[in-house]
């Protein structure tokens, strides 16, 4: 009974080990789709917001946060939509959320730079301003 089951156990083993390749490979697929979709969102937010469509862009660009949490550009471009909108808390989160996740993001600063004067936060404004700035060189 013994000798079955260690048979049995390597038998497994070795399926896992052969199949561990196909799992990686399909694996990275997954991960390219989405990556390909969380851009198809954003290019559907431009546009959408190309049009002075704010609310339908700033779905579109939510879509593509879901499918890509650290997609700094999407929380930036997403920030812009919500400003545009005139929901203003909301932009200000997302446009600091963008630079949270990356921290070197120029046009990332340079967006939240944009929010933070409009809002009258004028040294907010200048020290994304000057980030934005560094990080463009």
């Amino acid at each position: 009974m013994k000798r079955v089951l260690v048979s049995v156990v390597l038998v497994i083993v070795m399926l896992v080990v052969a199949l561990a390749p196909v799992f990686a490979q399909s694996s990275d697929v997954v991960k390219r789709k989405t990556e390909e979709a969380a851009k198809e969102y954003m290019k559907s937010g431009n546009l959408l917001a190309g049009e002075g469509r704010y609310d339908a862009a700033v779905k579109s660009y939510r879509q593509a946060v879901q499918l890509d949490p650290n997609l700094a550009e999407a929380y930036s471009l997403m920030g812009s939509a919500l400003a545009q909108a005139g929901r203003y808390k909301e932009a200000e989160e997302a446009l600091r959320k963008a630079v949270s996740l990356k921290p070197n993001f120029a046009e990332g600063y340079y967006h939240l730079g944009n929010f933070l004067k409009s809002q009258g936060k004028e040294g907010e404004a200048e020290e994304a301003f000057r980030k934005a700035r560094q990080y463009a060189r």
